[in-house]
């Protein structure tokens, strides 16, 4: 692929994640305290309280999108996910995080734009997608409760 073809590949990722990025409110952010999005409905779901240690947060946002938050014990967000026709808030969501998505973006213009995996020491986010049906999760690894399975982050 040319420098050209490269550069232009690289631009249509960039704006796929931005622009939807740049229109759509979410509070939450990965790795702080849970906050209230502006939501058509939101709910909190204990999940086994005295063996897990965690809560679900689930918010439908008024664009049909449902975005996920996993609390852990100490009140922080260890784990977002998002499911829906619109990409939430990536910058907001994804709190500090934002950036190792853009920087491992920017390093893969071939990865295209309906998927990427960035595994981390820190942190994995997966993001994969089109038009009116966009999924994605990440976690921060350090911050798992014991015993957590990623493969529950829905």
């Amino acid at each position: 692929m040319n420098a050209f073809r490269r550069s232009c590949a690289l631009r249509i990722l960039m704006m796929g994640l931005l622009l939807p990025a740049a229109s759509l409110s979410c509070f939450a952010s990965l790795g702080r305290a849970p906050t209230a999005f502006p939501a058509a409905g939101t709910s909190a779901v204990r999940a086994n309280p005295g063996a897990a240690g965690y809560t679900v947060n689930s918010s439908v946002l008024d664009n049909g999108t449902t975005v996920r938050e996993y609390v852990g014990a100490d009140g922080v967000v260890f784990a977002v996910s998002w499911n829906g026709p619109f990409l939430p808030d990536l910058r907001t969501l994804l709190g500090d995080h934002f950036a190792t998505l853009t920087s491992e973006a920017a390093r893969r213009p071939k990865a295209g734009h309906s998927q990427l995996h960035i595994e981390r020491p820190e942190v994995t986010i997966e993001s994969t997608g089109h038009m009116r049906a966009y999924a994605g999760r990440a976690w921060i690894n350090a911050r798992l409760p014991a015993g957590f399975n990623t493969q529950d982050i829905e």
